[in-house]
Parts: structure tokens; sequence; C-alpha cells
């Protein structure tokens, strides 16, 4: 019995802990990511092959970002979309040879700074890490739309934002604070973090999930993208969903869809989540997102 009060003391007191943690936390990520973008940004060519860069993007600080792959068409259709995505996790170029290439279509592939640490430190310091990956990502990503208009001397008012799965979290923050980008698409994703975090517990035990789901979104809930949503309007907002998703699931993003304020659209597939690894589904994925590109290219 002794040692169960003794047990049971250890954990009310790192619920605290954590809970005190939380409190120290901004709830709102603007201040962050406007400090590390900076007044301007720098891209270092990193790697290049025919017509796909990788840039390194630092901040007037000289602070690393992130890094960016870029594909431009070698003869770029007047009629252009410049399509900045944010992925999900580990994708690095692999978005790339996902969306078909077009001549009237660049793409920005922004990565998120992070992998899994091997060591007991790495692993203790995980959830700071993640935590300035997330503000890093994000403001990487206002660099990129810098870069694309003072160095590829492109319109700002073509450049969309798409965020898939995971990266739909880091397209909606991104979306609410810069108001030079027109149209925000989220893909198989939009969903508040606790929903999230909930769907991806599936073997927790559901008399503790709901406490699981708390103590893991103190570290993140800065990042909740319900909260940045209705930032958006006055500009679009494209959900492409899917009816089958375990992972965004259809309740959880008719919520998030009825927070977003006009003008915004829902459209759904009849598909499980997407991934890399699925062809079929990106390809329909792929098919919705081009026929929604064609027409508002011709009424933008």
């Amino acid at each position: 019995m002794r040692a169960l009060r003794g047990f049971l003391l250890c954990v009310a007191l790192l619920v605290a802990i954590l809970a005190g943690f939380a409190l120290l936390l901004p709830r709102d990520a603007t201040p962050e990511v406007l400090r590390l973008r900076g007044r301007s940004v720098r891209a270092e060519l990193r790697s290049s092959r025919s017509s796909v860069r990788l840039l390194a993007l630092r901040n007037d600080r000289g602070e690393l970002l992130t890094t960016v792959w870029l594909r431009r068409p070698l003869a770029l259709s007047p009629r252009y979309h410049v399509v900045i995505t944010y992925a999900g996790a580990d994708t690095g170029e692999a978005v790339l040879q996902l969306i078909p290439q077009r001549d009237d279509l660049i793409i920005a592939a922004v990565q998120y700074p992070w992998r899994p640490p091997h060591t007991l430190l790495g692993k203790l310091r995980a959830p700071y890490d993640i935590r300035r990956a997330a503000y890093r990502t994000i403001a990487g990503g206002m660099a990129t739309v810098d870069v694309l208009e003072r160095d590829e001397h492109l319109d700002p008012r073509r450049i969309l934002l798409l965020g898939a799965s995971l990266g739909s979290i880091f397209a909606t923050i991104h979306g609410a604070i810069d108001s030079r980008v027109p149209l925000v698409i989220l893909i198989h994703g939009g969903a508040d973090l606790p929903s999230t975090l909930a769907a991806a517990m599936p073997h927790v035990p559901a008399r503790i999930r709901p406490l699981a789901v708390r103590l893991a979104l103190i570290p993140i809930d800065t990042f909740d993208p319900a909260r940045y949503v209705a930032r958006i309007s006055p500009r679009r907002l494209l959900m492409i969903a899917a009816r089958d998703d375990t992972h965004f699931p259809a309740e959880a993003v008719r919520r998030f869809f009825a927070q977003a304020r006009k003008p915004k659209e829902l459209r759904w597939t009849n598909t499980g989540h997407v991934g890399k690894r699925n062809l079929q589904i990106v390809a329909v994925v792929i098919a919705e997102l081009t026929r929604y590109l064609d027409a508002y290219g011709s009424n933008p």
C-alpha cells in the first residue's frame, strides 16, 4: 500500500509539473514565427539537378530555419501556379515525385527539420526540439514566399499553400499569419489537435485515453490549428477530406471546417488517408486537386 501511494504521488507530481509547464507556454505561435523569420532571408543552394533544387533558408541573424525542395519547369507557362507544400513527416523530396510535372506548376516542399532522437538526452529534449522544429517549419514556409517573390521573381498572388496530413497543421498556421497567400488547401487533414491525438491512440484503453491526450497535448497545444483556421479569411480555404480517414476522422474534420470563415469549401474523397506509399489514393487526391486548380486558374 505504501508503494502504491508513493507511485500515485509521483504521478500526481508529474501531472502538476506538466500542468504548470503548460501555463508558461504561449497559446499563439505568431510572435515567435515572425521573430524567427526575421527581417530578411537568405537562400543557400545545397544541391541542384535539372529542374529541382534544394535550398537552405537562413534568417537575417544567420539562423537556419529549414530546407525546401524547389521544382520549377525549365519553360514556365505565363498562367502558372506556385504550390508551397507541407507534406507531413519524413517525406523529403518524395512529394515532388507524387505531383505530376506541368509547365504551369512550381512546387516548393518545405521540410520539417526534426528527426526522432536515438540517445537518452535526445529523447528527454524531444518535446522542446519538436516545438522548435514546428516554429522553424512555419517561419521557413514564410521565408519560402520571400525567396519565391524576390529571387524567383514570382507573383505572390499566384502562390498557394497546401498542407497534407500532419502538414495541414503547418499550412493552417502559415495561412493564418501570412496575408500574401490567397488560398490554403488542406488535404486529408484539418482537425483540432485533441481529436487528432485521440485518433492516433487506438490501442490506449478508452478509460485513460482522455488523460493521455491531455498530457500529449501540453507541449504542442500552441500549434492547435483549430485556433488559427478562422484567421485565414477573407482568403480562400479548400479542404479535401477522406470519408474513411482514421487519422483525421470525418466528424472532427466537419467540426474544424465549421470553425473556418467564408470563403471556404469542403470536398470529400471516398478513400482512406493519403500516404506516399498508397499511390491509388494519391492519384484520387491529385485528380481532385487538379480539377480545382484548373477551375481556380480561370477565376483566381
